[in-house]
């Protein structure tokens, strides 16, 4: 199945305003009186672990934007109205709840808020002034950039992510105009090469340069995998193409097992610097910005736990 849905940009970026001015009247409880079908605790049950991590991540990003306002990072502001209809229908209040109350939340919440604003910077940078008009969203989960940012026009979305992904957020979101044009494709990480060729169907042109988004992505993949996932991005578009890709440190990892957060990081975790090798060896130019830096900008302890990787196609 090459394409799950495709929508088209609104005519104004007003009319997506006014769409989220409606998601946040509905104080978040839109989604849970649904029947016993679409309940979240029916849902949740049936993602699997990658999927549920998809769902916990747009918990935080929903943290650090409206359901946690004092918890906000220094020069991180983020909207995002849109993921509550997703947490409303995916995410079970219970779990929820216990989420919130982890002793890593604070933590967690911070990582996210940094490496959104920061991603959304160099995205729309790109886009806007750089002029590249197409993203390919590699593993996109509950993403909404679709919808929340404010797009040029002509920009081309591709998110990549499982049938399941793609089905719940269409349920929760599809209804909803998005301010770019949107591809949602079924694939993944292991067989990206063939999901970028059927890409063409619907849209993808490989011989103008990309965008390219990689979040929290490398951390689930053996290192043999990173190194065949950067090829084949390397391999299906044109030299001045960009990337933006999250890092983590071995530190998180040990960080989530000593309080007991179930995991489903790969045990052979490499740190930053040996996997901006393997970006670089795979035909980027590469830089990674470290986690300190990253601290003394948005005034925050990350625990040198995020690095984020700007690259180039040579």
């Amino acid at each position: 199945m090459a394409e799950v849905a495709q929508g088209g940009a609104p005519g104004v970026a007003g009319g997506r305003n006014a769409g989220a001015e409606g998601l946040l009247s509905g104080n978040g409880t839109g989604g849970r009186g649904r029947d016993a079908d679409c309940a979240p605790e029916r849902i949740w049950a049936m993602l699997n672990p990658v999927e549920s991590e998809a769902v916990v991540n747009a918990l935080r990003r929903w943290q650090c934007s409206f359901g946690f306002k004092s918890r906000r990072v220094h020069n991180a502001t983020i909207l995002d109205p849109y993921v509550r209809l997703i947490l409303d229908r995916c995410l079970p209040s219970t779990v929820e709840r216990a989420l919130c109350s982890e002793p890593l939340d604070a933590l967690l919440n911070a990582v996210i808020a940094v490496r959104t604003a920061v991603i959304d910077e160099s995205l729309l940078r790109w886009a806007h002034s750089d002029g590249v008009l197409q993203l390919i969203n590699v593993a996109s989960g509950f993403d909404t950039r679709a919808w929340r940012l404010r797009w040029p026009a002509r920009m081309r979305v591709f998110e990549i992510d499982s049938a399941t992904v793609h089905a719940q957020k269409s349920a929760a979101l599809g209804d909803i105009d998005t301010s770019c044009a949107r591809a949602a494709l079924v694939g993944g990480v292991f067989n990206l090469a063939d999901v970028l060729r059927r890409a063409v169907a619907v849209g993808y042109d490989p011989s103008r340069p990309a965008l390219w988004l990689v979040e929290d992505v490398v951390e689930y993949m053996l290192p043999a995998h990173t190194s065949q996932l950067f090829a084949a991005m390397a391999d299906h578009c044109a030299p001045g193409s960009r990337l933006v890709a999250s890092l983590s440190d071995v530190k998180l990892r040990d960080l989530l097992r000593r309080y007991g957060h179930t995991t489903h990081l790969v045990e052979e975790f490499e740190p930053p610097g040996i996997v901006l090798n393997r970006i670089c060896a795979a035909g980027w130019h590469a830089e990674v910005i470290l986690s300190g830096q990253l601290e003394d900008r948005f005034d925050v302890d990350l625990h040198n736990c995020l690095y984020l990787v700007h690259g180039t196609r040579l």
